[in-house]
Order: C-alpha cells, then structure tokens, then sequence
C-alpha cells in the first residue's frame, strides 16, 4: 500500500496566522480596562445643615462662697458632690483674724499717743468744770433779769442777751462733756492696740459660714487651714441636675443662628445625641487664639436642653460635648456625597455610571453639610454618581463597580 503524505501550509497561511497572533496581542496591549469606582445613588432625604464647635456643660446658677471677715479658715469637710441645704448645712468655720504684733516702733508710737490722749481727757476735764461754773453764772444772772424784766425795771434787749447767754453756757457745756467722752473713747482704743494676740483657739468663738443655697459642693477652692482675707472663694455650690451648654462659636457662624435653633448634643458619652436649643446668642465677642496661633473672633452662644434630665442625668459641670446647630433643614432633598463633587471649568461636576461609563455631569448645588450635599439641577433619584474620582476618570471611559 502507498503512503499518504501530508501537505505543509504555505507561506501565505503561516504570514496569515503570524499576522492574526500580532494583531490580537496588540489589541490587548493597547487595550483600556475598566476602572474599578465606588458609587453612591443621588437620593431624596432629609437633610440638615449644621455649625458645629465643641461646647461645655456648667451649671446655671453658680453660688461662690466667700470668706465674709478676715481670720483663720478652719479645714473645709465637705467634698465635691456633698449636699448641702441653704441656710443650715455649715461649708466653713473661721477664727476671726488676730491682731498683729507691734514692732518697738509702732509701741513707741502707741504708749505716746495713750499719753496725748489721757492729758487730752484732762484738759476735757477742765473745760468741763470752766463750762459749768459759766453755766451757773449764766442761769443766776438770767434770773435776775428776768424778775427784774417782769416788774419792768430791765429792758427786753437785756432779757433776750441774758436768755442768750445761759443757754451758750449750757451747749458749751455739753460741747465739752462731748469731747471727754470722745478722748475716753480714743484712749479706749489706742490701748487696745497694745492687747497682745491671743493663743487660745475655740471652736466656740469661730464663724460659721452656711450654704446660701441647697444643692451640691461643686468645687472646694480651698480646703486646707488657711488665713484668709475677706472674700477669699472658699468653694462653689449649686444644683448640679440644672446645667446648660456654652459654645463659643465664630462670629462669622453666630449671625448665621437665631434664639430658638434646634441643637444636637452629640459625642457626651451617651447612646444617642440629645437634643436642645439655643436659649441665648450674647450680644458681645471676644479674640481667642486658636490651636494653629490664629486670631478668631468669637461669640458665646448659650443652649438649653430639651431632653428630661433622666436622659442626661450623667452630664455633670464642665463636660466636653460637640453641638450641632442647625441652621437649615429640608425633609425631602435630593443629595449625593460630597465626595462625588468636583470644579471643572468652574462648575461643580459629577460622574454618573451609566452602561459601564463615566460621564461627566454638569451639576447645581444649593446647601451642603460635612458629608452630603443638596443637588438643584442635573440629577435625578437613583443616578450613581460615582465617588472620590480620580485623574485616570474621563468622560466616556469604561467603569465596574469595585469588588468587595
């Protein structure tokens, strides 16, 4: 039997083929794969624009309780968080001040002026006499003028001068039993600047300072034994159930707020944020240096809560919290991330994935908050726009949702 032999291809197919392997590998060279993207749906929701800014609690009445004298501040007993009742809880005890030492000097000085005042009292003395015996002459002589005026032997005029004269004599002599008495009472005085201090210390003869209010101890200035001089803060009281938030925030952002905003009280340790309002948006502000060294213009804006203090009952005086004041809210807004927005030409732009395509999407945008914005014009509820773009995205370029 003949053998069968098999037939090779020709040149024209081998190019073929070689062309064909050529054309393909540079197909998938050149070729763009799609880009992976994240999306998020443009939505209609409620939305809220909110200033936020951290804030602290403190209680709404504070009573500071003063030292009313200068003495000795026995050791405080009460502790933050004690009880206290107004008028009959004792905060403080003070031992009235003593007098000081006198240097040599100042005795001197002292013992000189006792002297002066004991010849002071003397001469008052004296005058006293000289006033009385003036007085007694005054009286005998009106005496017989006066017997004399009324059987017609002495004229008016002399009448009247004689009147005149007892009762000068009598207010002289008051003048100077007043004078005595006040050279008594500075004699009095300067020798008891030379009454030595005392060592003796009762609890008998301490002040007792009372609660002006019931509520609880806030806050013990000073605790320790002390000398302490009138109004020295010993200690802070008042009702720790009844706080309220300051936050002070931008000027810029203030005006922007009205009394009455609805607030959310959010990161003070609870489940869920509170919810109160603005009770009061002072009418003055202040500079204050912020955490980078710039100079902020500042305003404290005071907020209630509206919650029932069982839902706050943990807050205390001075805690941290993040208010959120809102200031615009809308039930049914359409919205995507912010983080899907960008500037092309001057305009706010979206990609929006449609049949596994970028395309690029002129957008209008009204209010906007830290993570979601509020879309006019260019949009419709359920477009996937997608998010965070990069340089690589253009329009008309091939996308897929990445995989998880």
């Amino acid at each position: 039997m003949a053998k069968k032999h098999l037939s090779r291809p020709g040149p024209r197919v081998l190019i073929g083929l070689i062309a064909a392997v050529i054309i393909i590998a540079v197909f998938f060279a050149l070729r763009t794969p799609p880009l992976d993207v994240d999306v998020a749906e443009a939505v209609e929701a409620p939305l809220l624009v909110t200033i936020d800014d951290e804030g602290e609690t403190r209680v709404r009445d504070i009573y500071v309780v003063a030292a009313p004298i200068s003495g000795e501040l026995q050791r405080v007993d009460l502790e933050a968080g004690d009880p206290v009742v107004a008028g009959q809880t004792v905060v403080a005890r003070i031992m009235p001040a003593q007098p000081d030492f006198l240097n040599s000097r100042n005795e001197a000085e002292v013992r000189a002026q006792i002297k002066a005042l004991e010849a002071s009292v003397q001469s008052s003395a004296a005058r006293i006499g000289q006033a009385e015996a003036d007085r007694k002459l005054a009286e005998a002589n009106f005496s017989r003028v006066d017997a004399l005026y009324e059987r017609g032997f002495a004229t008016r005029t002399a009448h009247d001068a004689a009147r005149a004269a007892r009762d000068s004599s009598a207010a002289r002599l008051t003048e100077a039993r007043g004078a005595m008495n006040a050279a008594r009472f500075e004699l009095r005085a300067a020798r008891a600047r030379l009454i030595a201090p005392s060592s003796s210390k009762t609890s008998g003869s301490a002040l007792a300072v009372r609660s002006p209010e019931s509520g609880s101890v806030l806050r013990v200035v000073q605790e320790s034994q002390a000398t302490v001089a009138v109004g020295t803060p010993i200690m802070e009281l008042g009702d720790p159930s009844d706080i309220e938030i300051v936050s002070d925030l931008l000027s810029s952002d203030a005006v922007k707020i009205k009394p009455g905003s609805a607030v959310l009280i959010d990161n003070w340790g609870g489940d869920k944020p509170l919810k109160g309002k603005v009770k009061l948006i002072e009418p003055f502000g202040f500079t204050k240096i912020s955490a980078l060294g710039v100079e902020e213009q500042r305003v404290n804006v005071i907020i209630d809560f509206v919650d029932r203090r069982i839902a706050r009952e943990r807050l205390g005086h001075g805690y941290r919290v993040i208010v959120r004041v809102v200031e615009w809210s809308g039930d049914k807004v359409l919205q995507v991330p912010i983080s899907g927005l960008f500037r092309d030409k001057g305009q706010w732009s979206v990609f929006v994935m449609r049949g596994g395509e970028a395309h690029l999407v002129p957008v209008a945008v009204g209010r906007m908050n830290d993570e979601r914005a509020q879309i006019t014009k260019g949009l419709e509820a359920g477009d996937e726009v997608i998010l965070h773009p990069s340089e690589k995205i253009e329009d008309g370029r091939s996308v897929r949702l990445r995989d998880d």
